[in-house]
């Protein structure tokens, strides 16, 4: 069996998802409320299997799942071998929309794969 290397933001992906599930198994409201879940992404992690989120870790890349992404589930229901292509096509969206007066600064793809404001 071939040795797999991660890097830092699949291991924050990994471990992340890992915790949350396991989080879920035992308090669905607590997981929610603790991590930022709405209650369909909670159920679906509930039901990803270690090596499910390892496999799916693997192929995502360096994109940062969390915050939450709202996009999170249909992410992480994409064919691992093709995850990594769509989201650069999917980049995320805020987890809310910015009230009337908010100002928001543009945001410019990392050369790392990490977010920054300008």
């Amino acid at each position: 069996m071939g040795r797999l290397e991660l890097s830092h933001v699949q291991i924050a992906n990994l471990n992340m998802l890992l915790l949350i599930a396991e989080c879920v198994k035992r308090d669905h409201a607590i997981a929610c409320s603790r991590f930022g879940l709405d209650a369909d992404q909670a159920e679906f992690l509930a039901t990803l299997a270690y090596q499910e989120i390892l496999m799916l870790v693997a192929h995502l890349g360096d994109e940062c799942l969390f915050p939450p992404r709202t996009d999170l589930i249909q992410v992480l229901s994409w064919p691992p071998q093709l995850a990594n292509a769509m989201l650069l096509a999917h980049p995320p969206q805020p987890s809310r929309p910015a009230r009337p007066n908010e100002v928001t600064s543009p945001v410019s793809p990392h050369p790392c794969g990490e977010q920054r404001s300008e």
